[in-house]
């Protein structure tokens, strides 16, 4: 597989299930990234579903796993940080968002001079109180990423948001469940918004992976233009794979997280490669 590290430039790739798993890396991943970024003529960028930490944050889960650093930390994407940088184009000065998501990613969000509101704990609101609830009315966008503090009384307000006040919904990601480590599985940022996205009747706009926004913000952070030596390597057939379909791109499918050889031959989504883990890559 040698060919293919001189076949592209750009790779490409998701974290749990390709990397590592929760914290134990995956075999080989380590000597891949040395010797992609011991060459000019590589980029390696992280793409990761996750929308819960910062790009330093994010670097140093890197360095407890893999036991180095990426050198630049604009090659770190998470679904959060494509989102906030999504939101700084869309917001016109003074407008905010109401925001149902982590620390980490409230964080991202100031990085990215996003104003949110409705991050944090909501104390419990009785139905009726909901009659005189006053939105804020310089919320024009609900957004949506992985909340463990969400609520029934947060989903309320944002549901009166969009359906009431016009705020557009826009979400990080739909994964319904994430790795925690390799025998274990928790319900994700998907599950975690099934409430409002069944009140609404819709998931709104995506912006992580499989959506191309996420890859286009990628594409113009770097000034990649030829997406014929691009390869996106992941673990999730319906993100990962279906991301670089969307995108453009090929890909490779590796089996050391949520796809197995079975899946690929009865999926509609078709890799470019098939792979057992990224060591083939070497």
């Amino acid at each position: 597989m040698n060919s293919l590290l001189d076949r592209y430039d750009v790779f490409l790739f998701d974290c749990d299930g390709v990397l590592w798993t929760g914290l134990e890396p995956i075999v080989g991943a380590k000597k891949l990234l040395q010797v992609l970024l011991a060459r000019e003529d590589k980029t390696v960028i992280l793409v990761t579903n996750n929308s819960t930490k910062t790009r330093a944050l994010l670097n140093d889960h890197v360095k407890k796993v893999l036991g180095f650093s990426m050198p630049d930390e604009r090659c770190l994407y998470s679904s959060g940080v494509a989102c906030a940088m999504y939101m700084r184009h869309q917001l016109k000065e003074g407008e905010k968002i109401f925001l149902m998501g982590s620390n980490g990613f409230s964080s991202v969000l100031k990085e990215c001079g996003v104003e949110a509101v409705g991050h944090g704990v909501h104390e419990p609101m009785d139905l009726h109180s909901f009659s005189t609830f006053q939105p804020d009315p310089t919320v024009k966008f609900v957004v949506g990423g992985f909340d463990p503090q969400l609520t029934h009384t947060k989903m309320t307000k944002a549901f009166i948001y969009v359906r009431e006040f016009g705020a557009e919904y826009i979400c990080t990601n739909q994964d319904l469940v994430c790795p925690l480590s390799s025998s274990r599985l928790l319900p994700g940022t998907g599950a975690v918004l099934a409430g409002l996205t069944a009140a609404l009747g819709h998931t709104g706009k995506v912006i992580g992976k499989p959506s191309p926004i996420f890859f286009d913000i990628v594409a113009r952070e770097h000034g990649i233009t030829d997406k014929s030596r691009v390869l996106m390597v992941g673990d999730n057939l319906l993100t990962d794979i279906q991301f670089a379909a969307n995108s453009g791109i090929d890909s490779a499918v590796v089996y050391t997280g949520v796809t197995k050889p079975k899946d690929v031959t009865e999926s509609a989504v078709k890799p470019t490669y098939c792979l057992n883990s990224v060591a083939e890559l070497l």
